[in-house]
């Protein structure tokens, strides 16, 4: 499932990129996030509580940044988590991009592919493009309100 979202924010490039680069401090935006801790690997590990449809979980896994540039404004992540309870688990490649807009706003893409594997495939795309797409909307809304304080 691809998915694509773009959000403005009122902060200048390089600040907008140090917040998001802290990858703990912005993943605390995205809605259900329990805990995001660095592995040693150059990576993180993280927890995620979520309900979709009638089904909840809580999916752990790893972030991945495969790699970055500051200068261009782009790095690209690789999530992997699973649900033991449910029986299924995600793999999402993902594309962040920064473009200034002006001084003080940065225009923030996400582009995100994602796979479903087991019991979550089964939940049917709607429901799940639904929540995906409402969460990356939150997290627009709360980095802004983070970047704002």
């Amino acid at each position: 499932m691809k998915l694509e979202n773009k959000s403005l924010v009122p902060a200048d490039k390089d600040t907008t990129w140090a917040l998001v680069m802290d990858i703990p401090r912005a993943a605390s935006c995205i809605p259900g996030v329990k805990e995001v801790t660095p592995d040693g690997e150059g990576g993180y590990q993280a927890t995620l509580q979520a309900r979709i449809g009638p089904m909840g979980m809580n999916l752990s896994g790893k972030i991945t940044i495969v790699s970055q540039d500051a200068e261009v404004g782009e790095a690209v992540f690789l999530v992997e988590a699973n649900d033991r309870r449910v029986g299924g688990g995600v793999k999402t490649d993902m594309t962040m991009r920064l473009t200034a807009q002006s001084a003080t706003e940065t225009e923030l893409e996400i582009i995100s592919d994602t796979t479903f594997m087991g019991r979550l495939g089964e939940l049917g795309q709607p429901l799940i493009r639904r929540k995906a797409r409402n969460t990356l909307e939150e997290f627009g809304k709360n980095l802004v309100k983070l970047l704002e304080s």
